[in-house]
């Protein structure tokens, strides 16, 4: 068969070298020239035989910067960057659904300038994996098929580069946005470090301000739209309720609340695993969090709340850089700790695990 027939998009080649050109023709813009630099130091990649094969390159384009030009936006950043990935066709696509997000965003200002900016993005029609499901004789061929999808955005910067309060700040900023979003019927579902992002703003006083942003909303789903009791997220930063055997089960809803410890779950992570904006070299309890499936890592975070709760100040220490978020995040553990097992209400929740228990500096 030829590539075509198994879904291949004849504007790719398919065995790229470390950089390609291509033009993809669209109806409003005319033809996108995207030039793609596969070989970059700053390429995100994803490997695996299942799964949305998620790769995010450095991207330029004469006619993209263009329109990003015209777009007012507090990131003034001409770099922009691609991401590549197979969502399943039946979902809702991420692109809909921040276009839902921009809208909410328009109308108020702690979500406004804290969302990834989306330049342009193009589904592949006739690049679905249930054209070779079907040429292999599979029934049920469109059930959990993914089709190839392009949105090219301005660059952001990971929050883990951020140290001290401006760490603090960003991560905040991520939380009311999520917050606001959450209770405008868009579930993010997916709190992890590398979804939390950010930019620096100089301000009117030429002060440099940093801005969270709430980024990758590919596993997030809307309010109105039933999505069952699918268990999405990445694992390391997911509640413990949702690394149950039921939630596994699909026995569990995906609540506010979850999402809201993943926060916590983040502050931890960083605080202990990076160093002046740098992936620390020493050993940590936490990278066996990578390596084992959700029952494992609930038993691991289990442990590991216990062990800390306890003061137990020979099992892990944060990292000179992060002293004060490791304080809030302790302080946001001892509620998990006692609250795990409760259904909040999403305020209640937004109160008891978070606002409560952050400085009133960051609040104002």
């Amino acid at each position: 068969m030829q590539y075509a027939q198994w879904g291949h998009n004849p504007l790719f080649e398919p065995e790229p070298a470390s950089s390609v050109t291509v033009k993809v023709p669209d109806e409003k813009l005319g033809t996108v020239d995207l030039e793609f630099d596969f070989s970059s130091s700053e390429r995100t990649t994803h490997y695996g035989l299942r799964g949305r094969a998620t790769n995010v390159f450095p991207v330029k384009s004469v006619r993209l910067s263009r329109e990003a030009r015209q777009r007012p936006s507090r990131n003034k950043t001409d770099e922009l960057v691609a991401k590549i990935y197979w969502p399943e066709q039946s979902r809702q696509s991420e692109a809909e659904i921040l276009e839902e997000v921009h809208k909410i965003a328009a109308e108020n200002p702690e979500v406004k300038d804290h969302v990834p900016d989306v330049i342009w993005s193009r589904k592949f029609e006739g690049t679905s994996t249930a054209k070779i499901r079907e040429a292999l004789g599979i029934d049920d061929a469109q059930v959990g098929s993914r089709v190839l999808y392009i949105i090219v955005f301005r660059k952001l910067r990971p929050i883990t580069q951020l140290s001290g309060d401006r760490f603090l700040r960003a991560w905040w900023q991520a939380v009311r946005c999520h917050r606001i979003l959450w209770a405008r019927g868009i579930r993010h579902r997916d709190i992890s470090p590398s979804n939390l992002m950010f930019y620096f703003y100089v301000d009117s006083n030429g002060n440099e301000q940093v801005i969270g942003v709430l980024n990758d909303y590919d596993l997030s789903s809307m309010k109105n739209i039933p999505t069952g009791r699918e268990r999405t997220g990445t694992i390391p930063f997911m509640a413990l309720d949702l690394l149950s055997t039921e939630a596994v089960e699909g026995k569990i809803e995906h609540l506010y609340q979850h999402d809201a410890e993943s926060f916590i779950w983040v502050l931890i992570w960083v605080s202990i695993q990076y160093e002046d904006g740098k992936l620390s070299s020493h050993r940590s309890p936490l990278n066996e969090w990578l390596t084992v499936d959700a029952k494992g890592c609930h038993e691991k975070k289990s442990s590991f709340m216990r062990h800390v709760l306890r003061k137990n100040q020979t099992f892990v220490k944060p990292s000179a850089s992060h002293q004060f978020s490791w304080q809030v995040a302790l302080s946001c553990l001892r509620v998990v700790n006692t609250a795990s097992l409760d259904v909040m209400a999403d305020e209640d929740a937004y109160r008891d695990l978070l606002w409560a228990l952050v400085p009133t500096w960051l609040r104002e």
